[in-house]
């Protein structure tokens, strides 16, 4: 096979992913871009977790940003431009460090916002009993029933 022939065969396939990227759902691109990071794998072992639970930061934000549209801003503004002095979650910085830029397109952004924002999340395996130990909150995180219970904090 030719050197031109592989190129456009790697060009269609980067542009055909392209497109689908735009039809895929927020939790799609959830766990393309995020779960790897931000997932129940690991479950509360600090030692085999790269990033706080994505339900964890869920409910830091909510508590800021309870509409829709100021929790996706927010969100969309934080990826696009980690900044620690801007962290709502700074015990994750001290263990975590500061997330890298992604350079995820805002429009798959919003669309991961919002699922979070609305999704129902999975939580990792200890993370009640984390809450309580680390934070002094009893019953941790929400039970998943309703839109926002399961990732705000009692």
């Amino acid at each position: 096979m030719t050197l031109n022939k592989i190129l456009s065969i790697s060009a269609l396939v980067v542009l055909s992913s392209l497109t689908f990227a735009d039809e895929k759902s927020g939790e799609a691109l959830f766990k393309i871009n995020c779960s790897a990071c931000h997932g129940t794998t690991g479950g509360m072992d600090m030692k085999k977790r790269l990033a706080p639970p994505i339900v964890a930061v869920r409910s830091h934000y909510i508590s800021t940003y309870s509409d829709k549209d100021s929790f996706v801003n927010a969100i969309v503004n934080w990826v696009a431009k980690p900044d620690e002095s801007q962290t709502m979650m700074r015990g994750a910085i001290r263990h975590f460090k500061i997330m890298p830029t992604l350079g995820v397109p805002t429009a798959d952004v919003e669309k991961i916002a919002a699922y979070i924002y609305e999704g129902e999340l999975d939580k990792p395996e200890g993370l009640d009993e984390h809450i309580a130990k680390e934070h002094g909150k009893k019953g941790g995180m929400g039970d998943g029933e309703g839109k926002h219970k399961k990732g705000m904090m009692e």
